[in-house]
């Protein structure tokens, strides 16, 4: 399984980059089902962003835009852990990012769903995040049109072979919310509700 993130709205002016900027998440970035979420200790501060989950179906290379309907098997909601001092250092001094945002249990996926392609983006995907005590923070998103997404796998399959089981993380949140332990994370899409986790 490979998983792509389009990054742009990491970028420090993304209207400047209107084809879709990808990079790889490890594999092992992905937190299995419902276990806490540890903060490490390579950065100081670490953040949440809600991103919109597809699943490919099946494989294909060259997928022309027109086509990429027949490639997304389902949708989920998932959250991006990114260590944003880190990032911001290594924007800075103009360095891959991948220590900041592809790391080991970095990347939390819900439940996924099966929408027809052209439902995908009227559907609202959130994150929230519960202070232990305190009042709940939400982060909602969608994608703006069908055609962003179908643009996501033409660009990323115009150079790699997506296989079945592969993910790509689209619609990630500009916005985000800091993370620290003692803190409960739910993820939701279309009113479903996925099983939540601790941040410790």
């Amino acid at each position: 399984m490979t998983i792509y993130a389009i990054v742009n709205p990491l970028l420090p002016s993304p209207k400047d980059y209107p084809r879709p900027i990808w990079t790889l998440i490890s594999p092992a970035g992905i937190l299995q089902g419902g276990n806490p979420y540890f903060v490490p200790d390579f950065a100081k501060h670490f953040e949440a962003r809600v991103a919109l989950a597809v699943r490919i179906g099946k494989l294909g290379k060259g997928i022309a835009g027109r086509f990429a309907s027949r490639y997304v098997e389902a949708v989920a909601p998932a959250v991006l852990f990114t260590a944003s001092d880190l990032l911001r250092t290594l924007k800075e001094e103009g360095l891959p990012w991948t220590s900041a945002i592809s790391y080991d249990r970095c990347l939390a996926i819900g439940k996924f769903i099966n929408l027809p392609f052209d439902e995908i983006p009227a559907c609202e995907y959130s994150i929230g995040i519960r202070p232990d005590g305190a009042e709940e923070e939400t982060i909602r998103n969608c994608i703006d049109d069908a055609a962003l997404l179908a643009t996501c796998i033409e660009t990323i399959s115009r150079d790699n072979t997506l296989k079945t089981g592969d993910i790509l993380l689209v619609g990630l949140s500009g916005e985000s919310l800091q993370v620290m332990p003692d803190m409960r994370v739910t993820l939701k899409i279309n009113g479903y509700e996925s099983p939540g986790f601790n941040i410790r």
